[in-house]
């Protein structure tokens, strides 16, 4: 493996996220998304598409396609491609998709939830997370990256709307939740100091700003 942090899989980025526990607040944003996709899942085994370096908590089973975060957790996991599970038909509960869809070419994400929907028993559901492009999202990443406050910026395809994610949802699931989650104070995310945890209480408080999309999908009994 070459030490180059992503790559492009027939169109897929696929990367070796940062390291989150850099970033105390955004740590905590992503305990709390993790709260509320456990707050959604059905009965069963759950499946987690492309989870990176960290799998949720819950995921029974992890698939990612970066072959060393496949290697370093703990729980099982394959690497492998999400728009061809290896997995038989009905065999889990649920399924966890966090901040990935937007690295998969647009073609191909319909692809995905189908086979989302075919790994998934009847009843079972779908859990999805997706950056969504609100206009305070796209001014004040663009800012950051003209001044070298990010990484560099793998999102070649850009990021989903808040209706695409729920139109890929729907084509294939009964939509039970969405909403949209956000706080102007995402800016403070960016810092690594340990300070920045202490504005989790006042950035839950302010959620007015659209920055992901939150969709739970059930399949049809």
């Amino acid at each position: 493996m070459s030490e180059a942090t992503w790559d492009i899989q027939d169109g897929a980025i696929v990367e070796q996220p940062r390291e989150i526990r850099r970033h105390p607040l955004l740590a905590r944003i992503y305990e709390r998304h993790d709260a509320l996709i456990s707050e959604s899942l059905s009965t069963g085994r759950t499946l987690e598409l492309a989870f990176g370096q960290h799998m949720h908590p819950d995921a029974d089973v992890g698939l990612e396609g970066w072959l060393s975060n496949a290697q370093s957790v703990p729980d099982p996991a394959v690497a492998g491609d999400a728009r061809s599970l290896p997995f038989e038909d009905a065999s889990f509960g649920t399924v966890i998709g966090r901040r990935f869809l937007h690295h998969v070419p647009p073609e191909d994400r319909q692809r995905i939830l189908s086979e989302a929907a075919r790994v998934l028993k009847p009843g079972g559901r779908v859990v999805l997370l997706e950056g969504t492009p609100g206009l305070y999202r796209r001014l004040t990443k663009g800012v950051a990256f003209r001044l070298g406050l990010l990484e560099e910026d793998t999102d070649i395809y850009g990021h989903l709307s808040e209706a695409d994610v729920y139109e890929l949802v729907a084509q294939e699931f009964d939509v039970v939740t969405k909403r949209t989650l956000g706080s102007p104070l995402m800016v403070a995310s960016i810092a690594e100091s340990d300070l920045s945890k202490h504005l989790y209480e006042a950035y839950q408080r302010t959620q007015f700003v659209k920055w992901w999309t939150f969709v739970v999908g059930e399949k049809p009994a």
